[in-house]
């Protein structure tokens, strides 16, 4: 009995510690998002250092990523196009395409190559500020962190996921068509009614909200968990693993959250 009850006892604890800290995460997410949401905060300083994190972890990673997105969108359609070829159903390739890439894997892929990119960076970057009473050093300088270090930060890992998973569906299209016809430019016009009639508006919108939420996630999480950590230097890394841990169940909890809005 005793046993069961200190097993009960135990599993509240762990409940009531993550509903605390996903609490507090909602909470310091308001912040950032009433710091965002104000014209007042995108003065020469803030826009210089949000283009330096566009910068670092969208443009400078492109030719990587675009290279990597090309590749296994072409593998993917090639396998979708032959395997309906084969059974009769090349209609609904169009339909595969947008349902099944477009709309859950290079969203999923955008994101990850970023949270790998930046989100370890991101962690690393204020936990050590932290740490080293930097943030502290900010608000005795009346220098406000969250709108000159996180919120930056935040608003420029939501664009870079954006933008990447924009720019890969594009490149998506572009190989499905080209897989799918050839060099025939005189069934572009049909295939893009076809490719506009399926991304009809709320599609698009529910892209781009699950994409921004992928943005969120890989931004706020590790910054709020490199905030978490005792102010001693060797536990950076672990406060870096554990917010990257955070991030990897975030991404899946979303896209399942998706997935199951979607189909169930």
């Amino acid at each position: 009995m005793n046993v069961l009850v200190t097993r009960i006892e135990t599993i509240g604890n762990a409940v009531i510690t993550r509903l605390r800290s996903a609490a507090a995460l909602v909470d310091f997410g308001w912040r950032l998002l009433t710091v965002a949401l104000n014209p007042r905060t995108y003065d020469s300083a803030t826009r210089w250092i949000i283009v330096k994190q566009i910068y670092f972890t969208a443009v400078q990673a492109l030719p990587i990523y675009m290279a990597y997105s090309l590749v296994i969108s072409a593998v993917i359609i090639q396998i979708m196009v032959t395997v309906a070829r084969n059974f009769g159903l090349s209609e609904y390739v169009p339909g595969l395409i947008v349902g099944f890439l477009v709309m859950e894997l290079l969203p999923f892929l955008s994101v990850l190559f970023v949270a790998l990119r930046s989100g370890a960076a991101i962690n690393t970057e204020v936990a050590l500020m932290h740490v080293n009473d930097e943030l502290t050093a900010f608000e005795h300088a009346h220098i406000d962190p969250i709108r000159y270090e996180f919120m930056p930060r935040v608003v420029g890992g939501v664009l870079s996921v954006l933008a990447l998973t924009g720019l890969s569906v594009l490149t998506a299209l572009g190989v499905a068509f080209f897989v799918i016809y050839g060099f025939e430019p005189v069934n572009f016009p049909a295939y893009s009614r076809a490719i506009a009639h399926l991304l009809a508006f709320p599609l698009v919108f529910w892209l781009v909200l699950k994409t921004t939420l992928f943005g969120l996630s890989v931004t706020l999480i590790p910054i709020k968990t490199g905030l978490e950590i005792p102010k001693r230097l060797f536990l950076v890394p672990v406060a870096v693993l554990k917010g990257m841990m955070r991030v990897f169940f975030a991404i899946v909890l979303i896209e399942v959250a998706s997935l199951a809005f979607k189909y169930i």
